[in-house]
């Protein structure tokens, strides 16, 4: 009985023996003699987006056999060689000429005889047009030109952490010339004492994101309406006001003070209309009229319903802006775009009906070509 057991254990050694032979001469001639040799890879690899194109940036590594690289793209359709020198610790490489989209690439490394390293990737985004797009011109709050036409431009300040590198304004000169001025993020108001009348200007504003390798610019927006300096302006007439008010706190000046919190009230014995006509010192090209009620904490809904605008070159000759509603239930500046783009030197607001037989107005403005 034992010396079957025994046969029976030989037996099935020999046929594993055979068996393993068998298995060993199938994957033979798979197998590199003393290993395969893989040259070391690209680490720490890292993208930095472009105006359609990328760079594509990686540590070289301390083995000293690689000499070179190759990148892929586009499931491995495009490739670009790379030489790796030796005295190198970063590689880095642009691509240029890409459509913008998001894009996978495949780094390799060679040694001198051929051999290649394991593949590394890496992904990122090519910007152009699309991401140009979401770009934000810096905020000029206002534009205002004066008698003597010099232009001031106030900006929003550029908060910490904008990619705005800078703002440039163009403009025309008196001259007739094309001039840019930069305007740096620290700098909230620029003057223009050069400034031909009624040309306006174009802002543009560049961009460098910190992960980017390129400034981006805006679109060019263009500036053609511009506030006027009411500190320049004078009361030329009016129907009436509330001389019984102390301190002139009802005066029609407290239409042209900058402030919709002051009032100009008309006497409250007269009826409707009312008016108040100021003078801009100088000839100018309307585009829009804004009014505010009497701004107060306390809703104050005694303004008018409709107003009418006129306008005049010389305080006697008027020519009708038109008629509009007017909203007397919001503190908000209501604005009046002024069809035709008409000549005025002089502004007649006159107030046609309302609740009461008086009139409360708060403030008056006027943007210009």
């Amino acid at each position: 009985m034992k010396t079957r057991i025994y046969l029976s254990i030989a037996f099935a050694g020999v046929s594993m023996f055979i068996a393993c032979k068998r298995m060993d001469s199938t994957y033979e001639k798979y197998v590199v003699p003393n290993g395969i040799i893989y040259p070391g890879k690209a680490t720490s690899p890292s993208v930095k987006p472009g105006l359609n194109r990328i760079q594509i940036s990686w540590a070289r590594g301390t083995d000293p056999k690689v000499v070179k690289a190759r990148i892929f793209w586009n499931n491995y359709r495009d490739s670009v060689e790379v030489p790796v020198p030796a005295d190198q610790d970063i590689i880095s490489y642009t691509i240029p000429n890409l459509a913008e989209n998001y894009y996978t690439f495949i780094i390799k490394t060679y040694d001198k005889d051929g051999r290649v390293s394991v593949p590394v990737e890496v992904s990122g985004d090519v910007w152009g047009e699309r991401y140009r797009s979401t770009l934000l011109n810096r905020l000029a709050v206002s534009s205002t030109i004066n008698l003597a036409n010099t232009l001031t431009i106030q900006f929003e300040p550029v908060l910490a952490g904008s990619t705005i590198v800078k703002s440039e304004v163009e403009y025309t000169t008196t001259a007739g010339a094309l001039k840019t001025v930069t305007v740096l993020p620290g700098t909230l108001s620029l003057q223009l004492t050069d400034y031909k009348k009624e040309t306006g200007y174009k802002l543009r504003t560049q961009h460098l994101n910190p992960t980017a390798i390129d400034p981006f610019y805006t679109n060019d927006q263009l500036v053609d309406g511009f506030l006027l300096n009411k500190t320049e302006w004078k009361i030329a007439a009016y129907s009436s006001y509330n001389t019984t008010d102390a301190n002139n706190v009802s005066a029609p000046a407290n239409m042209i003070d900058g402030n919709p919190a002051t009032r100009w009230l008309s006497l409250v014995s007269a009826s409707y209309p009312h008016f108040v006509t100021v003078d801009f010192g100088t000839q100018r090209t309307l585009r829009t009229v804004s009014l505010w009620r009497w701004v107060q904490t306390a809703p104050d809904e005694r303004g008018p319903n409709v107003v009418q605008f006129f306008g005049s070159l010389d305080n006697t000759t008027w020519t009708d802006l038109g008629t509009y509603n007017f909203d007397r239930l919001t503190n908000n500046e209501q604005i009046y775009t002024i069809p035709n783009l008409p000549q005025a030197r002089y502004l007649m607001v006159k107030a046609i009906s309302g609740p009461q037989v008086y009139v409360i107005l708060g403030e008056v403005n006027v943007t210009v070509k």
